[in-house]
């Protein structure tokens, strides 16, 4: 009958047991004289001393291949020395050492690391060919081989892992410096690997440096960490942990400003006369620099997972511990708005906590803050961080919100990844990743595992060095590529285990994690993480700054209401948001700087609302309507209405105004009806409003003389004095009209009058007039008309 699988598994485990246990001594005692150098290089490794104070030279490795050592290989170091001392060193030459025993203990890979005496124990493997003298100050490149079989490693597939080797500078014999680093022996026949992800945090240091610092920001963009930043997170082998400001370019106005840097200005039309020009209102686009890079990224999604940042990555802990609702919603709002128009659907939302700040207390603080998805350092979810075998990066942690999935990435391989600067020794990060990964992956487990690596946001990456270090990562063949995705889905779904042997294909995780097991952690001074006994204080921005921008935000807010276009406001909203990011905790000066600036930019928009009433008003009607000029500074038409109230109850002012729209760069006028009830003085408040009520200016006060009484007074003596006026005219048309009317005619009428009038015939001529009495004219004789006068007539 054959075996069971079932029962053979065990025993083989026990056998592997057992060979891992004698293994380092065997290959220990064939490449060390003696037993007695074993335990001092043992000793060692557990106490390293403190960096001699008169090194004579500096150690820095370019390059050390191949990836993976495989039976049959040679190993290559080529190692750049500087001397530092002030006498030359003679006939440099390289020596290569290792220690033939496997590393099974992470911790022994941060000793090792951490050594900086001269490593004299054993004979070298191999030595370089001696070169020429060093000068002071000069540097100079050897380089050291050795195969497979003068290292000696143990070719069973089983023996596979990281070895320590060491590259120690002589002179004439005499070694001066060494320098400590690793390889990884992989022979043929090695099947143990472990999936890991990258989590790139994509976030500037200053989300408002493009408004408050453009050149920096395009300085930082074209070349700098912002490009770095942006080449590495277009690699396909990352995923994004990311601020959706960066998708979202805020609207600037374009640049309207002639070849001396003044303003242009339209002509002014000839039949104004000498009217002033009139500036033009300048057009709004996404900003020149921000916007492209935000179009890369957006091209750039592809399959990757990504997580979602507050936007202009605010510190949404802090806010809720200040209680400024009305920021946490605008952060709220803007980061959907912002991954809407993307077209970007992120994983969750993500907020994460530093290992020395980890206790109970913050998980569940994130969790009331809006996180779906808590970013803890792994060191800091175990009860114990050394344990023997590493879990995958991902568990699950009860809130009083709910249960949250927790992203729980590596401690140390996140510390390391985030020294890849470009400023440091680039091959020695690199090997330490490659032995850390492939002690882990070397682990004793049969459950598969994902480890994930998310560097520090606040580190400037260098995208040659990070990506190196990518390139190796992903040639190494105990390293398959994997999704930040994939470890949350094993979450939602249910399927892991926390059994370091269970064969079903479940994801080996940290499982369901215990409010005891969250503590705090440190690196040690040799990079280990252990717990601390406290934790470290959360450092959040001040309740009184915090309330401060929340009211920049309110004003931004009412103004943005009120206008047409609101793009003019895309600036300040933003230095608003970022005077909350998290990248300024512990640096109290920086908020408080941006809601200063944030409160003046205000100041200067509302600045450019005026109302101009007159310097006084007389009301002597029962009503009528006060005259308000309202003035518009802004690049955008205004809907507003007014605001009008008095200080005392005299008058009876409409508290329904109706809206009025003030054309960009124009006025409008209106006249306020106002009501008279009493006679008096009052002072008149006017000032401009949203249409909903919120104030926009700072009232204007203006007097009023009410008196009501003089309309009715003044109209009484206009009618006494018209009617006196009739009287006197009636009276005197007919004293002089019964004058008129008299009988009879005191001259002689004109005949042609008389006859034109119809009332009479002209006279006839009966004979020669006789000469008039006394010598004078002859007077003609007049002959009465052959009708006779009726009375009608002579009425």
């Amino acid at each position: 009958m054959p075996s069971s699988p079932l029962l053979v598994r065990p025993v083989l485990a026990a056998l592997l047991t057992a060979l891992l246990a004698i293994a380092p001594m065997l290959a220990t005692a064939a490449l060390t004289p003696s037993a007695s150098a074993l335990t001092s290089v043992s000793a060692q490794s557990a106490a390293p001393s403190e960096p001699a104070a008169d090194a004579p030279a500096v150690l820095d490795l370019e390059s050390l291949t191949p990836t993976a050592l495989a039976a049959g290989g040679t190993l290559t170091a080529r190692v750049t020395v500087t001397n530092t001392s002030s006498s030359p060193i003679a006939a440099p030459q390289l020596d290569l050492r290792t220690r033939g025993a496997r590393v099974t203990d992470r911790g022994a890979i941060a000793e090792w690391q951490a050594r900086t005496e001269v490593d004299t124990t054993g004979d070298p493997v191999d030595s370089s060919s001696p070169g020429q003298d060093l000068a002071p100050g000069q540097s100079a490149t050897l380089q050291v081989s050795a195969s497979s079989e003068q290292l000696g490693y143990m070719d069973q597939p089983y023996f596979w892992g990281t070895r320590r080797i060491s590259l120690t500078l002589s002179s004439e014999g005499t070694p001066l410096a060494s320098l400590y680093t690793f390889v990884v022996w992989r022979p043929a026949g090695a099947q143990d690997a472990v999936t890991q992800s990258v989590l790139l945090p994509v976030a500037m240091l200053d989300p408002s440096a493009l408004i408050t610092a453009p050149d920096a920001f395009a300085e930082t963009a074209e070349s700098g960490r912002l490009a770095d930043l942006v080449d590495l997170a277009v690699r396909e082998d990352v995923d994004w942990w990311m601020d959706p400001a960066l998708l979202d370019p805020p609207l600037v106005a374009a640049d309207t400003a002639d070849g001396d840097g003044a303003p242009v200005t339209e002509p002014a039309d000839p039949a104004d006369g000498e009217a002033s020009p009139v500036p033009t209102v300048p057009a709004y686009e996404p900003h020149p620099v921000a916007a492209p890079l935000a179009a890369t990224l957006q091209e750039n999604v592809g399959e990757r997972t990504v997580l979602a940042m507050p936007y202009a990555h605010a510190d949404r802990v802090a806010l809720e511990a200040a209680g400024t609702d009305a920021l946490s919603a605008a952060v709220t709002e803007a980061g959907q708005q912002a991954w809407q128009e993307a077209g970007i659907e992120p994983y969750g939302d993500a907020l994460a906590t530093a290992a020395q700040q980890t206790r109970p207390e913050t998980l569940e603080t994130m969790a009331k803050a809006g996180a779906s998805t808590l970013i803890v350092p792994s060191s800091s979810l175990r009860t114990d961080p050394s344990a023997p075998v590493t879990p995958s990066s991902v568990g699950s942690y009860a809130t009083e919100a709910g249960p949250r999935t927790v992203l729980a990435p590596d401690p140390v391989l996140s510390a390391e990844f985030s020294l890849l600067t470009g400023t440091t020794d680039t091959e020695q990060t690199r090997q330490r990743l490659l032995a850390e990964t492939a002690t882990i992956a070397s682990e004793f487990t049969s459950a598969p595992r994902h480890l994930l690596i998310a560097p520090d946001p606040g580190t400037a990456l260098d995208a040659q060095a990070a990506g190196s270090v990518l390139d190796i990562l992903a040639e190494a063949p105990w390293i398959r590529p994997g999704r930040t995705a994939d470890l949350m889905d094993a979450v939602q779904t249910g399927e892991w285990t926390t059994q370091t042997q269970d064969e079903s294909g479940a994801m080996l995780t940290l499982g369901e994690i215990a409010p005891q097991q969250v503590q705090p952690t440190g690196p040690d001074e040799i990079g280990t993480y252990t717990a601390l006994p406290r934790a470290e204080p959360l450092p959040l921005t001040s309740r009184a700054v915090l309330e401060d921008l929340a009211g920049s935000w309110e004003r931004l807010d009412r103004l943005g209401t009120a206008m047409q276009d609101d793009a003019a406001l895309d600036g300040p909203r933003l230095m608003a948001l970022s005077g909350i990011s998290v990248g300024w905790r512990g640096m109290s000066g920086v908020p408080a700087e941006r809601a200063r600036e944030t409160g003046n930019a205000v100041d200067a928009l509302l600045g450019g609302i005026h109302v101009e009433p007159a310097s006084g008003y007389n009301l002597i009607s029962d009503s009528a309507g006060v005259p308000i000029t309202l003035s518009n500074d802004l690049d955008t038409p205004l809907t507003v209405r007014t605001s009008l109230s008095s200080d005392r109850p005299l008058v009876r002012i409409s508290e329904e105004q109706p809206e009025v729209t003030i054309p960009a760069h124009g006025q409008a006028d209106i006249a306020v009806p106002v009501e008279a009830i009493a006679n008096g003085t009052v002072q008149l408040t006017v000032g401009v409003t949203t249409v909903d009520g919120r104030p926009l200016t700072e009232p204007v006060e203006v007097p009023l003389t009410v008196n009501p009484a003089w309309e009715n007074w003044t109209t009484l003596l206009l009618v006494i004095a018209m009617g006196i006026l009739v009287v006197v005219g009636v009276t005197r048309a007919r004293r002089t009209g019964a004058t008129t009317r008299v009988p009879g005619v005191h001259v002689p009428e004109d005949p042609v009058e008389l006859s034109r009038s119809g009332l009479s015939r002209p006279a006839r001529l009966s004979e020669p007039a006789s000469p008039a009495p006394g010598g004078g004219p002859a007077e003609p004789s007049l002959e009465p008309d052959d009708r006779t006068d009726t009375q009608e007539d002579r009425a």
